[in-house]
């Protein structure tokens, strides 16, 4: 699995793999009965997204006998020039790295099991993975105490996850989003756009995250507050729940790695409470129409997330200190969620009045949250 396997493809110009194309890049893995499927009769499902491009890929049952191979498996292709934001380059893994990520994740059983890693002629890199008969966590299922449980322990393993990535100090991440977050600050032509798309942005844009960010910072390590491998990208897309999930096994699985890195943990489990509030890929508004984490929830949540810490580590952390941990990661991932969206403001010209009026939310989430723990006394 370490190693990049060449494969006999090479992709058109706009990288769009064909259907032998896909058959031929799975035959090289899946070796006995993948490589004589008929291309034409594959269901390919070939998606782009601003990171990378992905596919499910699914064959028919074979006419007689038992299939000894998956019918159905999840490509990723990484395209040069897109994924991880400049300021994080040299902190995010490399594609390779991120490969390896994902399978070491797979082996907890907690993870997609991935198949290889794969470079076309033409340079692209990709992962094959298993195809997970799952859904994109949507708010309301965090209500339910079992998916709760799950995805608090799911986030306690991928914390404390070895990994055959670089450990890179913490103080690096901060040191990137602040600088990145203060090339934002005042900046005109966020507010111009902003005016373009119908919906103010001002206020944002002139909001100094970066002294804010720190006082934060600060007050997380004067509580103790611990580190581990975070996935930074939180949002409820990358939480799958399995529609029929065996008994005893998680009901969840956590995907996409691309912006994993060392961090306060406190960053994914307050990101994980704040997210619940948005659906960044709806089209109607990017603000979801449900109630926020309730302090019950959250406390739960911490609990549940404590003890399998604990259970990983042979530390003995309470569910009060991960939960006031969290209250402060809960401002980390905000800034992580603006700063990126104003880049792609700036690189993109991005108008868009649904993502503004998720930003101006955003924005008065991080204002509130920061008046309530006091840290402007700081």
């Amino acid at each position: 699995m370490a190693a990049v396997t060449p494969v006999p493809v090479t992709l058109s110009k706009d990288k769009i793999p064909t259907k032998k194309n896909v058959r031929d890049i799975i035959g090289t893995f899946l070796t006995e009965e993948w490589p004589s499927v008929d291309p034409e009769t594959l269901i390919v499902s070939y998606h782009a997204s601003f990171a990378n491009a992905h596919c499910p890929v699914e064959r028919p049952r074979p006419a007689t006998g038992t299939s000894t191979e998956t019918l159905k498996v999840f490509i990723k292709f990484h395209h040069e020039g897109q994924g991880s934001l400049d300021v994080f380059k040299p902190l995010a893994p490399t594609k390779h790295g991120e490969a390896l990520l994902c399978h070491e994740y797979g082996r907890t059983g907690l993870g997609a099991k991935v198949y290889g890693f794969f470079k076309t002629q033409d340079g692209t890199l990709g992962r094959i993975d298993e195809f997970l008969d799952a859904r994109n966590m949507e708010p309301e299922d965090v209500e339910n105490p079992i998916i709760r449980a799950d995805v608090a322990k799911a986030l306690a393993v991928f914390h404390v996850l070895k990994t055959p990535l670089e450990t890179k100090a913490v103080e690096s991440y901060y040191e990137a989003i602040i600088k990145g977050l203060r090339s934002y600050h005042k900046m005109d032509k966020l507010k111009a756009l902003g005016k373009e798309g119908g919906v103010s942005i001002d206020k944002l844009v002139d909001y100094d995250y970066g002294r804010r960010l720190k006082n934060v910072v600060d007050k997380l390590e004067s509580i103790g507050g611990k580190t581990g491998w975070c996935i930074h990208d939180i949002q409820f897309m990358n939480v799958m729940v399995k529609n029929n999930p065996k008994d005893g096994e998680s009901k969840v699985t956590l995907i996409d790695f691309e912006f994993v890195m060392q961090n306060y943990r406190a960053f994914d489990i307050g990101g994980h409470f704040m997210q619940k509030m948005f659906k960044w890929f709806d089209e109607e508004s990017r603000i979801a129409n449900c109630r926020k984490y309730t302090e019950v929830e959250k406390r739960h949540f911490c609990d549940e997330y404590a003890r399998q810490w604990n259970q990983l580590t042979g530390d003995s952390d309470t569910a009060d200190q991960v939960f006031l941990e969290s209250e402060y990661g809960y401002l980390l991932a905000i800034t992580f969620d603006i700063h990126n969206m104003l880049c792609f403001m700036d690189e993109e010209d991005d108008k868009d009045p649904l993502n503004l009026l998720g930003l101006n939310k955003l924005f008065d989430e991080f204002v509130d949250q920061y008046a309530r723990l006091n840290l402007e006394d700081l």
